[in-house]
């Protein structure tokens, strides 16, 4: 025998839930050969594979710096923060970074690339790191992450 919280549980939470289909989008009628061959390039077509994110707590400030590599075009990726300019790309089987080693009052600590583990830095002022790290050889797109710490000075 059922009761009142029994009847309403079944009711609203376990009684099968009816779905209705959604009427289907129609599908767009194909372009004319002109415009398909006028916008080969495709100019508006933006893609990520790079980003960069800055987080600070107190007086640490972190930079994540991830994305994926394009085996068959390389490419050099660039983020600003601060004026100042991370620069990464690949160089054969090594993924190298240019990191400056201070942003305003803020300097370099220490790194993480990838898998390894931290690495800490020298403190040297208005310079640019070069971090290297090899990356696996092969074909399509490589994935890569890059922690940099850096403490208020």
């Amino acid at each position: 025998m059922m009761d009142d919280f029994d009847t309403f549980f079944f009711n609203e939470v376990l009684r099968p839930q009816i779905f209705i289909p959604m009427k289907p989008e129609p599908i767009d009628q194909p372009e004319s050969i002109t415009s398909t061959w006028t916008n080969l390039y495709d100019a508006n077509r933006t893609k990520e594979m790079f980003n960069m994110t800055v987080e600070w707590f107190g007086r640490d400030l972190t930079v994540y710096l991830d994305g994926t590599l394009e085996r068959f075009n390389p490419m050099r990726y660039t983020g600003t923060f601060k004026d100042e300019k991370f620069i990464i790309e690949e160089n054969e089987d090594r993924l190298m970074v240019l990191a400056p080693t201070n942003l305003e009052n803020w300097l370099l600590t220490g790194m993480k690339m990838m898998d390894e583990p931290k690495k800490e830095t020298d403190q040297a002022i208005n310079q640019v790191v070069v971090l290297e790290c090899p990356i696996e050889r092969g074909y399509g797109n490589i994935s890569f992450a890059l922690t940099l710490f850096y403490k208020f000075a």
